[in-house]
């Protein structure tokens, strides 16, 4: 009787495991895959400098589809500030 037991239980006890390591396997595969999204990315230009008729802040934005850390990358990228003839253009993105 308890050989049948031991039995049945290594069956029922393998069967389970096999089902965990299953959706073991399926939670690290869908965790690991990143998602693709499509992210708004906002830049604001402002102009300083000692200059009459400088051009108002202005604000453009652009689509990017990627993953959010590497929208966040590509976004931030086009942040830049250039001086010339005393007049600085300052210009920096976000992503929302």
């Amino acid at each position: 009787m308890s050989k049948k037991l031991l039995l049945l239980y290594l069956a029922v006890y393998t069967f389970f495991m096999k089902k965990l390591a299953l959706l073991l396997m399926a939670a690290v595969a869908l965790f690991t895959v990143s998602c693709t999204r499509e992210f708004t990315c906002q830049c604001t230009v402002k102009y300083t400098g000692n200059h009459p008729g400088l051009p108002d802040s202005s604000m453009h934005e652009f689509a990017i589809k990627d993953a959010k850390k590497q929208a966040i990358k590509k976004c931030e990228a086009n942040s830049l500030t250039v001086t010339e003839q005393d007049i600085t253009m300052d210009e920096k993105c976000r992503l929302y």
